[in-house]
């Protein structure tokens, strides 16, 4: 499920990406604080995870990786391609 998308790609019409994902609340816990959202329910999620990454791939297969894959809001940054941007 995306929660956010921040985008840092030096062109935007580029469609080839390298991308990251996180869980959203680690940009704001207190700001999912009700239901299914709250960040001791996300945290203890099968799901959960710190990061991850999907290097090579386009900003329409990020997307779609980020809302089928998790549960959850994942805030999803957008890279240029080959710059691998976990190391």
């Amino acid at each position: 499920m995306i929660g956010n998308i921040r985008d840092h790609r030096t062109d935007l019409f580029v469609v080839d990406i390298d991308a990251v994902f996180e869980p959203t609340i680690h940009d704001n816990p207190n700001g999912y604080d009700a239901g299914p959202f709250r960040f001791d329910v996300v945290t203890q999620h099968p799901d959960y995870f710190h990061v991850a990454d999907l290097c090579d791939t386009t900003v329409r297969d990020a997307l779609l990786h980020a809302e089928t894959t998790w549960p959850f809001p994942v805030t999803v940054y957008l890279y240029d391609a080959g710059i691998g941007p976990l190391g």
